[in-house]
C-alpha cells in the first residue's frame, strides 16, 4: 500500500544525499563482513547489472540512459559489456549515445553513461557483474545495487550451488535477509516455500514474531513509515487458531499494529487491503497469485533486512517498453530506499537535540 508520504517512483524523481568511497571515515559495520560506509557527495552511486545479458536487458539500460536528466542526482552505471550497450542504443534508433568503458570502479564519475567491464568479451559468464556489484557494496563503492532477470538454470551449469540472486547477495553479508515483492498497490513478503500440508513444520510462533518484528523495522527505517499497519494472512491450517491468532493479539496489545488472520481469496479481493503497509503471507503460493494478477512494470523485489540495497527488476511479457519501465521502478525504488535510510540515520543520531558542548562540560553533566 503505498502512502501519500512515499515517494511516486513513477514520477523522475532521484532525491538523495550521495556519497564516495574513497573518503572512507567511518568504522566498518558489525557485520562478519563489514559493510563500508562511503562518504559524503552531492550523488548516490547505482549499479546495474545486466542479469544474463539478454538483448531485452541491455535493451532497457540503454532506453534508461536516453533521457540524460538521469544524472541530475544519480550516478547510474552498468557492469558487463559496453559493446552490448551500444548495440542495443542503436537498435533502439540512438546511434548517438555515447558509451564510455571504464576498468575502475573509482573511475565512475561525471555525467556520461558508463559501463565498468567485469570480463573480456569472449567470457560468458552471467555471474561475474552480480559478484562484481555484490563485492562493491560490501567495500563501499555503491549506494544501491540493482539486478536484472537472470536465468538461473543457466547459471548453474557453471555455478552449481547458485540459488538465485538475493542468496547470493545475502550470503556475502551473513545477515537475515527476506524477500519482499514491490508492488504499485501493496508490499508483501512470504514465510515459507513449503505445502499447506507442510506448514505445521516449518512455522511455528517464534518463526512468525521475528519475521513480523523485522517487516515492521524495515517498514519504519527503508519506507518511512511511522506506525506501519501489517495485515497477516491464514495458513488454511490449525495453525491459524493455535499460533496466529493469539500471537497477532499480543503483537497488538505491544503497540504493533498488527491485524488478521486473513483468507487471501477474500483478502486481495476487498479496498480494505489498501488500509494496510505490508502483508505477510505464509506461504510462497499466495504471494505468487498476487504477482500473477500485477502488471510487471510496476513490480520489483527488495532484498530487506540487509546493511545495502538490493533491488531485482522484474520483466513480463518481454515488451521492450515494459522492461525498460520495471527497470526505472527499481532504480527510483532503490533510490528512495538509501535516502529513507539517510533521513532516519540523520534523525536519530541526536533525537533529543542536545549538543555535546552543552551537555557536559569539564567531564561532568550540567544540571
Amino acid at each position: 500500500m503505498e502512502k501519500s508520504r512515499n515517494r511516486n517512483i513513477s514520477r523522475p524523481i532521484l532525491k538523495g544525499s550521495a556519497q564516495e568511497p574513497a573518503q572512507q571515515t567511518e568504522a566498518p559495520q558489525p557485520q562478519e563482513v563489514p559493510v563500508k560506509r562511503p562518504s559524503e557527495s552531492s550523488r548516490l552511486r547505482v549499479g546495474i547489472t545486466p542479469g544474463d545479458g539478454s538483448s531485452l536487458n541491455y535493451g532497457a539500460m540503454a532506453r534508461l540512459f536516453f533521457d540524460n536528466s538521469i544524472f541530475d542526482s544519480v550516478l547510474p552505471f552498468v557492469y558487463g559489456s559496453p559493446k552490448d550497450l551500444l548495440q542495443a542504443a542503436e537498435k533502439a534508433g540512438r546511434e548517438d549515445l555515447k558509451v564510455v568503458a571504464q576498468q575502475q570502479i573509482q573511475d565512475i564519475k561525471g555525467r556520461n553513461v558508463q559501463v565498468l567491464q567485469t570480463a573480456s568479451e569472449e567470457t560468458e559468464d552471467a555471474l561475474l557483474p552480480l559478484q562484481a556489484g555484490i563485492r562493491h557494496l560490501a567495500e563501499g563503492h555503491l549506494h544501491a545495487l540493482v539486478s536484472l532477470p537472470l536465468d538461473e538454470t543457466k547459471v548453474r551449469q557453471k555455478h552449481a550451488d547458485f540459488k538465485n540472486q538475493a542468496v547470493a547477495v545475502a550470503e556475502v553479508f551473513h545477515a537475515n535477509p527476506f524477500r519482499m515483492l514491490l508492488a504499485r498497490s501493496m508490499r508483501l513478503n512470504f514465510l515459507t516455500t513449503a505445502s499447506r500440508q507442510d506448514l505445521a513444520t516449518y512455522l511455528d510462533t517464534q518463526r512468525i514474531e521475528q519475521r513480523l518484528r523485522a517487516l515492521y523495522a524495515v517498514l519504519q527505517s527503508d519506507f518511512s513509515i511511522t506506525t506501519p499497519r501489517i495485515a497477516v494472512l491464514c495458513a488454511d491450517s490449525p495453525i491459524d487458531t493455535n499460533v496466529l491468532k493469539p500471537l497477532v493479539t499480543r503483537l497488538f496489545e505491544e503497540g504493533i499494529p498488527v491485524f488478521g488472520p486473513y483468507a487471501s481469496k477474500e483478502f486481495f479481493v476487498k479496498p480494505d487491503r489498501y488500509a494496510f503497509d505490508a502483508v505477510l503471507c505464509m506461504y510462497k503460493e499466495q504471494m505468487e497469485k498476487v504477482f500473477d494478477a500485477c502488471p510487471k512494470e510496476d513490480c520489483c523485489y527488495y532484498t530487506a533486512g540487509l546493511p545495502i540495497v538490493h533491488i531485482e527488476t522484474v520483466f513480463g511479457s518481454g515488451n521492450a517498453e515494459e522492461a525498460f519501465r520495471s527497470l526505472f521502478r527499481a532504480l527510483c525504488t532503490a533510490v528512495d530506499i538509501v535516502a529513507a535510510r539517510q533521513q532516519n540515520a540523520k534523525l536519530n543520531e541526536n533525537p533529543l537535540g542536545y549538543h555535546a558542548a552543552s551537555y557536559k562540560r569539564d567531564g561532568h553533566e550540567e544540571n
